[in-house]
């Protein structure tokens, strides 16, 4: 999907995506002052907190629970736990939704609805087994999908709001299609593409980060068969009175993206400046 760009005067409202946000150093500090910034390995930049005072609002606040070894972290508005918070992306555990596997159970569709977080444009929504269209039902008038084939050299090529997706896989017992922008409820169907052909044997679907997609082995069913979560990448939106741009430290811009209404920002810390842009840029300190 190609980005459009206009700027405008005012604005509206912050978009963070991970290729919009730039965090700065791993030394400069992401959360607030007196705040905790890890949960085990886990960062946790602000807006995320751990506490009232630390968060941006609830919609922000992380679960850390040091009960177990390592540490697990969840955001409580999803109930999702997180793998990774960087780059203005939150990396959190998926489900695997599944039809016909034997001693597996299906995962649990997700809606993010009521909340500021969406899934990134960054994932892919994939489909592994025979014979198989995977649809994604539950974003609005437009449907978005793939099918795979049981032709074991099939160049599976997808084609979704006029963007071709070349396939991550061979075409044999899967198919890669691009999530639609700003996606909020993950409730895929499976079904069978060609009733005159075998329709037997595990399916399976799911949303994951492209870029774990794209060393996965895919065309394989069975490699998924013990798999109980992927990866997938959640950004969010933050009203823009919430934070305050200094034009001095602060690198900003703002446009429209196609297929949306919503004003996207692009912040960084200047150059000789670092720490997190929604907390304020500090002057670099050289030694």
């Amino acid at each position: 999907m190609k980005m459009a760009y206009r700027y405008f005067s005012s604005p509206i409202i912050l978009l963070l995506l991970p290729t919009l946000f730039q965090l700065a150093r791993a030394d400069a500090p992401m959360a607030k002052p007196g705040c905790q910034d890890h949960c085990g390995n886990i960062s946790i930049p602000y807006p995320f907190g751990t506490t009232k005072d630390c968060y941006l609002d609830e919609s922000f606040e992380i679960v850390c629970d040091e009960t177990v070894s390592p540490p697990r972290v969840f955001i409580r508005k999803t109930n999702m736990e997180v793998l990774n918070i960087e780059d203005g992306a939150a990396v959190v555990k998926g489900p695997i939704m599944s039809s016909n596997c034997s001693g597996r159970q299906s995962g649990t569709p997700v809606n993010l609805e009521g909340s500021p977080f969406f899934f990134s444009f960054g994932n892919l929504f994939v489909a592994v087994g025979c014979n198989i269209r995977a649809l994604l039902t539950e974003i609005g008038p437009q449907v978005s999908g793939c099918d795979s084939t049981c032709a074991p050299y099939y160049n599976q090529t997808t084609i979704i709001y006029g963007n071709e997706i070349n396939s991550l896989c061979s075409g044999k017992h899967c198919c890669v299609a691009r999530a639609p922008y700003r996606m909020q409820v993950f409730y895929p169907s499976l079904e069978t593409k060609n009733e005159s052909q075998d329709s037997s044997g595990c399916k399976l679907t799911f949303l994951a980060d492209q870029k774990w997609v794209a060393f996965s082995d895919i065309n394989n069913a069975q490699a998924f068969q013990d798999w109980e979560y992927v990866p997938v990448v959640l950004a969010w939106v933050m009203d823009y009175k919430l934070w305050k741009y200094d034009p001095k430290t602060m690198s900003c811009k703002y446009f429209l993206l196609e297929h949306s209404v919503t004003l996207a920002y692009e912040c960084s810390c200047r150059e000789g400046s670092e720490g997190n842009p929604y907390l304020g840029c500090v002057s670099k300190v050289t030694v």
